[in-house]
């Protein structure tokens, strides 16, 4: 079975809940390329584009991030179950 988009962003918020962060889903009202989720924990938040395997961000939503990541957001990308769990080990290491 092929692995899509929605089963990464499933695995994304299971994993982000059990090292306790918030998660929410965002859409920007009047304006394009919201990230998909935000994470908050109580040291950090970060936005997460979520991406179905070896697919990248459009162009739009890779201008976006950038003025995000200029406006002193963590602004990450996730396309596997791999990246999801390579980011949630980051996570925990920012904490101690």
């Amino acid at each position: 079975m092929m692995t899509v988009e929605k089963d990464i962003e499933k695995y994304l918020i299971k994993r982000a809940k059990e090292i306790g962060a918030l998660v929410r889903k965002c859409q920007w009202v009047g304006h394009n390329h919201c990230p998909d989720r935000i994470l908050m924990l109580p040291h950090m938040t970060l936005w997460v584009e979520v991406k179905a395997p070896k697919q990248k961000p459009r162009a739009g939503q890779q201008r976006e991030h950038e003025r995000m990541r200029q406006h002193g957001q963590w602004v990450t990308v996730v396309a596997s179950r791999a990246d999801v769990d390579c980011l949630i080990a980051k996570l925990n290491d920012s904490e101690s």
